[in-house]
């Protein structure tokens, strides 16, 4: 038999296809436009030139968008607890998310270690070969943050959440917001930056702190969400 006929691989198709679509829809969306923003902000109106774009650019775009897709990935289920007609049926789609702004983060690690020098990140370093104790304490948080958002990923991969109770799937999720929340303390470097606007190049506000805007706004959501009566989500 043709199994393009046969209705049960026809489904499996149509499954395949929205988890696609949650993989790469949104996060492809949402990592064009951060860099845009990153190429705007540090090539067109700052002082790096076009051939940092692949890597330290690049990189911008990634740190900012992989923490947003797990802000959103463990934020659904508070929404849906306080808006369930609108956000209910979109729950499915936090594994997706999460999954890939845990891929995203692991690749910003990567490319933050092969430019992690003086000659890139000078307010990290004290001197040639010395951290700030600034940039000690958001290097942990970031080391710290990646660690502990392997708990919501395991709970994550497939079959994982039917052969776990509701109590430790709960557990891991809130593993994973104490991960955000360390994601939003590695952003602690860009503070300074924050409190100058006139040095903003072109205006535009620094990526950390878009990125902590995200943290924060996922946080309170958690927060109002916590008490608002419900299935565990």
């Amino acid at each position: 038999m043709d199994p393009r006929h046969n209705p049960s691989e026809t489904a499996l198709e149509n499954r395949d296809r929205a988890a696609l679509g949650a993989l790469f829809g949104l996060p492809t969306g949402l990592l064009l436009l951060t860099f845009a923003y990153a190429t705007t902000r540090y090539v067109v109106f700052g002082p790096w030139s076009v051939g940092h774009v692949p890597l330290y650019v690049l990189n911008k775009a990634i740190s900012w968008t992989a923490l947003w897709l797990v802000a959103l990935a463990l934020t659904l289920g508070p929404l849906a607890r306080l808006a369930p007609g609108r956000f209910a049926r979109h729950l499915w789609r936090r594994r997706y998310l999460g999954i890939m702004g845990f891929l995203l983060a692991s690749l910003h690690v990567v490319m933050s270690l092969a430019v992690l020098n003086y000659a890139y990140y000078r307010q990290f370093f004290r001197q040639a070969f010395e951290l700030t104790a600034l940039a000690e304490f958001s290097m942990a948080m970031g080391a710290l943050a990646w660690f502990l958002l392997l708990a919501p990923l395991a709970g994550s991969l497939p079959g994982a959440r039917e052969q776990m109770s509701a109590r430790y799937w709960q557990y891991l999720q809130k593993i994973g917001v104490l991960g955000l929340l360390l994601g939003g303390l590695h952003l602690s470097y860009g503070v300074p930056g924050w409190l100058t606007p006139a040095a903003w190049y072109g205006g535009l506000p620094p990526i950390t702190l878009w990125s902590a805007g995200g943290v924060a706004v996922a946080l309170v959501l958690r927060a109002l969400a916590w008490r608002t009566p419900g299935d565990a989500t």
